[in-house]
């Protein structure tokens, strides 16, 4: 990190996108760049972030931005709750097809294939799987570590147990979810190694032309006519810094910040504009607008005893004592826990005369995660139980048909959370098509061979599953995110009328990964991050 100063080649409006395209730019060591970053700015030496088994105990901490968002808004039923706070999957050659309809042909599977392996460098330090993976899912040039979950000994019963049903109901493993087509059941691969969880602040680590400042909010961006210039932030002390751009400012805020920002500083629709008395540097309909995310259902089942991970994890005894060992000696056991080993990709068999709404391209409708033990993380709504082990497995609808939800401003105060709208559930299809996931789910792990007999009831309470209509009230009630929001600054094949300023994070996507969308997020940022030298060829 270089001395503050108040110009830069380069800003980067904070983000895990914009960390990555920092870290790309700074391969030239005479360009200057800015991080501007509301958080802390040593994530690596805060152990609250970096072990694997605090993942989840984010939610609601100092580090949580904890937006309010309505998750349903139907005639018949409307939710409102606080429920927004990683693995590693790329997504279907389909899915990515289906970009080019909004970006161009350069944005389909082919032409974003090398940047899926990319930021990547893959870890298979006990030879355990194929090597091809290496080159499949990773790179030379990657930078991120990345590895298959510890199979730990402590949940081989578990593991046997659910692969054995798995199959026992005719569906297929695989070892491959990584070359465009995902359906089976598959080890699951985190950016954790050596009991390490890494993030994107690794592209900008030892980077001496990189600053970063850190704890600050932005305030606005500053416009010379159609030209981002640079961008006004501010501390805890109020203090107003304004920094100032020779190349380009790179917004990569956030699918709920990106789109705020834009229009704090009066790019956006004019009916949210107006009202607030924002000057208009550019009217424009769909900032904000076009949100999508994954859908939920997480269910609870009452595992046999000796199954679950909660004794090693959060009950004083000697399973934990071992476990804080093992961990605190060589950074092994169970805190090194991704705690989903397994997740599975699944079609349902389409109804509709052969027509697939969700998806015609052979894409999965599902993903399923395996958690062997209670997760309130997706069941915040629900006690904690306090004894026994538990298994919750969470189908997220993949492609849902609803209308996006939007981003909206609730104030001009840069502190005040946008209003956010997911939308969830507005199409009677979606609710359908949970209920059928459901249910898939259900019967592998209620008839399947081995698992059938290390599972109990249901926690909290039975789920209905003889009547339609007593399971799609369920799951309007207890649906949750799936943690995947995008799209709220959407790309865009042409530009009718623009300004001279990049967004570059996950508010740009066309249309939503069928998988978790972290790695989606990379291939933004490294592409994005390549456009932005091809555009400066004296520079790079």
């Amino acid at each position: 990190m270089v001395a503050m100063k108040s110009a830069y080649d380069f800003i980067v409006v904070r983000g895990t996108a914009g960390n990555v395209v920092a870290g790309r730019l700074a391969s030239n060591p005479a360009v200057s760049i800015l991080i501007i970053e509301a958080g802390p700015s040593n994530p690596r030496d805060i152990p609250d972030i970096t072990t694997p088994f605090k993942a989840f105990d984010l939610r609601g901490s100092q580090y949580d931005w904890t937006y309010k968002t309505t998750m349903v808004d139907r005639p018949d039923y409307t939710r409102v709750e606080k429920p927004n706070t990683r693995g590693k999957v790329p997504g279907s050659a389909a899915t990515f097809d289906d970009w080019m309809a909004f970006g161009g042909e350069t944005w389909g599977w082919k032409g974003v294939e090398k940047y899926l392996k990319k930021p990547a460098k893959y870890f298979d330090d006990e030879g355990l799987y194929p090597e091809a993976l290496k080159t499949t899912l990773a790179s030379e040039e990657g930078i991120l570590p990345a590895s298959h979950s510890d199979l730990l000994p402590e949940m081989e019963p578990f593991r046997d147990a659910l692969i054995k049903a798995w199959v026992s109901k005719g569906e297929k493993l695989t070892d491959d979810i990584y070359s465009g087509e995902m359906h089976g059941l598959a080890k699951g691969i985190n950016t954790i190694h050596k009991g390490f969880q890494s993030s994107s602040y690794v592209f900008v680590e030892n980077k001496p032309n990189v600053t970063i400042l850190s704890s600050m909010s932005s305030k606005n961006l500053v416009f010379d006519g159609l030209t981002c210039t640079g961008v006004t932030v501010f501390g805890s002390d109020g203090e107003e810094l304004t920094f100032t751009a020779s190349r380009e400012v790179i917004v990569s805020s956030g699918i709920y910040e990106s789109p705020k920002l834009l229009m704090l500083s009066g790019l956006g629709p004019d009916e949210i504009l107006k009202p607030l008395g924002i000057k208009t540097v550019l009217s424009h309909p769909h900032a904000g607008k076009s949100l999508l995310d994954h859908p939920i259902l997480a269910n609870v089942f009452k595992l046999k005893d000796g199954f679950g991970l909660e004794d090693h994890l959060f009950r004083a005894g000697p399973a934990k004592t071992g476990a804080i060992e093992a961990y605190r000696k060589h950074r092994t056991g169970p805190l090194n826990s991704g705690y989903s080993n397994f997740k599975a990709y699944r079609e349902a068999q389409a109804e509709n005369g052969g027509v697939d709404p969700f998806g015609q391209g052979g894409q999965p409708h599902f993903e399923i995660d395996f958690v062997p033990m209670f997760s309130d993380a997706f069941q915040w709504h629900i006690p904690t139980p306090t004894t026994g082990n538990w298994f919750a497995i969470i189908v997220d609808l993949l492609r849902p048909v609803s209308k996006p939800g939007q981003v909206k401003l609730n104030s001009t105060n840069p502190l005040e959370q946008p209003n956010i709208n997911l939308n969830f559930l507005a199409d009677d299809l979606d609710v359908m098509a949970l209920r059928e996931g459901v249910r898939f789910v259900d019967d592998i792990l209620m008839n399947g061979e081995g698992m059938k007999d290390v599972i109990g009831e249901d926690y909290p309470w039975p789920v209905p599953r003889n009547s339609d209509a007593a399971t799609d009230k369920m799951i309007l009630e207890r649906h949750q995110t799936g943690f995947h929001p995008c799209g709220t600054a959407r790309l865009s094949k042409n530009i009718d009328e623009g300004v001279n300023l990049r967004v570059i994070d996950a508010s740009v996507f066309f249309v939503i990964p069928d998988c978790r969308i972290q790695n989606a997020v990379y291939v933004v940022a490294e592409k994005g991050a390549d456009m932005i030298k091809s555009d400066y060829p004296s520079l790079y």
